[in-house]
């Protein structure tokens, strides 16, 4: 089973330049055409969050321009740049498979893989990721339904990256996902957005991995005094591949000419 998944495109109004001087509608279309085009085609597409730079109406109308005539399967899940109410609006009418309010949390079954999506969203406007107990509850409870291999994905990192500034507001209950993701030993990976980086990184038992984002990029800063900021960066996306022999395999890939 082959997975693209795709984070953080941050898409302004159309043809808006954002933060830096980012071309938000070039870089997503040029990250959505590489994936359209890989050979072997990925069976389905994961959007991690952050769709929007505001969570506009006008902006997610300008996301569902630009996919327009992209045919593979889609699965979102809200961002903490996103709003539940306007993403709904805007995404519910497609062919993007989302969840249901309040919490917008699905699976996708019909797969070698069986996926799991976790709306990690804190309040309207929120940085910070929060797992709830009726959110952990509801994990909980898809797991124990059935006993085939599970790939998890969410927004908001659960884990510490090694970056001091970014570590400060990992997700609200993140080590208590943990423990319910150490329980079940088929769970073949948990794979994450928000930090604009790609990190890998043994967790729980199995392994947790960042997208990089479409938008952005945080850097490289181990030190204690690193301040939060951003920096440009090519956009960035991933592919998984899974197989019951193998399990995942994952590889991040940069598209070049955005400097």
């Amino acid at each position: 089973m082959i997975i693209a998944q795709i984070s953080d495109p941050h898409l302004g109004p159309p043809g808006a330049r954002l933060f830096g001087g980012y071309d938000a509608d070039a870089a997503f279309s040029a990250v959505l055409a590489r994936v359209a085009g890989f050979d072997p085609r990925p069976d389905i597409v994961l959007l991690t969050g952050d769709l929007t730079e505001n969570g506009t109406p006008e902006e997610y109308a300008n996301f569902n321009r630009l996919i327009a005539g992209f045919d593979l399967p889609m699965v979102a899940i809200p961002g903490n740049h996103d709003r539940r109410a306007a993403f709904a609006a805007a995404l519910a009418p497609t062919p993007i498979a989302i969840g249901t309010a309040p919490w917008f949390h699905l699976t996708v079954e019909g797969w070698p893989l069986r996926l799991i999506g976790l709306d990690s969203l804190g309040g309207d406007g929120e940085s910070r990721g929060v797992l709830c107990a009726e959110r952990l509850d509801w994990l909980a409870a898809r797991l124990a339904e059935s006993d085939r291999p599970v790939l998890l994905f969410l927004h908001h990192q659960p884990f510490a990256t090694g970056i001091p500034f970014v570590d400060a507001n990992v997700c609200v209950n993140g080590d208590r996902l943990g423990e319910i993701v150490a329980g079940h030993p088929r769970i073949a990976g948990v794979l994450c957005g928000h930090v604009h980086r790609a990190v890998q990184r043994a967790w729980a038992g199995t392994i947790g991995m960042i997208c990089p984002g479409v938008a952005w990029e945080v850097p490289l800063d181990l030190s204690p005094a690193g301040r939060p900021r951003l920096v440009p960066q090519n956009p960035g996306w991933q592919l998984h591949v899974w197989s019951p022999e193998g399990g995942l395999l994952s590889h991040t890939e940069y598209l070049p000419g955005f400097e």
